[in-house]
C-alpha cells in the first residue's frame, strides 16, 4: 500500500482511531483541491501524487509558492485555526492520496499528540520552502529555478520522469512558456534531461544540482531534516 510520511509516523493508539476515518482517493492531474477564499472541507495526505500550491494576480498570471507529496499534507492552515484557503491548491502530478474531512481531522489535532507535531513540524518546512521561492524567484535565472523545481519535484514525489506541458512549468516557475522552452532545450542540450510532448524526465541529477541555483539546497537540506526529525508523544 502506498504510503504517507506523517500517517506513517504515528504510534498505533492514534493510528488506529484515525485509520477508519481515513479514505483512499486518485487524483487526476489539474484537479483543484482547495481555491483562495473559499473553506476547506477536507484535507489530504499525498502517497503517490504531487500537489502544488499556487497564487495569482488579478489577470491570471499564476506561480506557485510551495509543492507537497508523500512527506505531508494538504490543509495544514487548520492548524492555525484557519478554515480558509490562503491559495489555490492543484494535483501536479496525478496519483493516490488519504482523504480527512476537515472536522476529523480537527479532532485528530486535539486528541493526537504525534500527529499534532508531525504536522507542525511540516508547517515549519513549508515556511522555509516559501519564503526561499520567493527569494528564487527574485534573483535566479530560469534555468536555475527550472533545475531547482524539477529536483524538488523529484525529492517530494520519488519519481524522475514528470507528465508535463511547457505551459504547466511556467507557471511553477513563474515565467512564459516560450522563455520555459527554450531553458528546456538548453538543459536537454546539456544531457541533463530529456522532454517528449508532454513529457519531461531527469537523466542526470548531478548535473542538474551543479546546475541548480543555491536554494536547491536550501530546500533539499529542510527536507533531510524534516524527514529525520524525532518526535515523542
Amino acid at each position: 500500500m502506498a504510503t504517507n510520511f506523517i500517517l506513517d509516523s504515528l504510534p498505533p493508539v492514534e493510528h488506529e482511531w484515525l485509520q477508519p476515518k481515513l479514505r483512499e482517493v486518485y487524483l487526476q492531474q489539474n484537479d483543484i483541491l482547495y481555491r483562495v477564499g473559499e473553506p476547506i472541507q477536507d484535507v489530504y495526505f499525498p502517497t503517490t501524487c504531487l500537489l502544488s500550491w499556487t497564487k495569482s494576480t488579478e489577470m491570471g498570471e499564476l506561480v506557485e509558492v510551495s509543492i507537497t507529496g508523500y512527506e505531508g499534507v494538504a490543509g495544514m492552515i487548520l492548524l492555525l485555526n484557519e478554515t480558509i484557503s490562503p491559495w489555490q491548491t492543484d494535483v501536479q502530478l496525478a496519483g493516490k492520496a488519504f482523504k480527512l474531512s476537515t472536522e476529523d481531522f480537527i479532532n485528530a489535532l486535539g486528541r493526537s499528540p504525534v500527529l499534532h507535531q508531525r504536522v507542525a513540524a511540516f508547517a515549519s518546512l513549508k515556511m522555509v520552502q516559501i519564503s526561499q521561492s520567493a527569494l528564487c524567484n527574485r534573483f535566479h535565472s530560469l534555468e536555475e529555478r527550472l533545475c531547482r523545481w524539477l529536483l524538488s519535484a523529484q525529492d517530494h514525489s520519488n519519481t524522475s520522469e514528470f507528465l508535463l506541458t511547457r505551459e504547466i512549468l511556467a507557471g511553477m516557475i513563474g515565467a512564459g512558456r516560450p522563455a520555459v522552452s527554450l531553458a528546456t532545450t538548453i538543459l536537454q542540450s546539456a544531457g541533463l534531461i530529456r522532454t517528449t510532448r508532454g513529457s519531461i524526465t531527469i537523466l542526470n541529477r548531478e548535473g542538474m544540482e551543479e546546475a541548480a541555483c543555491e536554494c536547491y539546497q536550501v530546500f533539499k537540506g529542510a527536507l533531510d531534516r524534516y524527514l529525520a526529525q524525532e518526535i515523542h508523544p
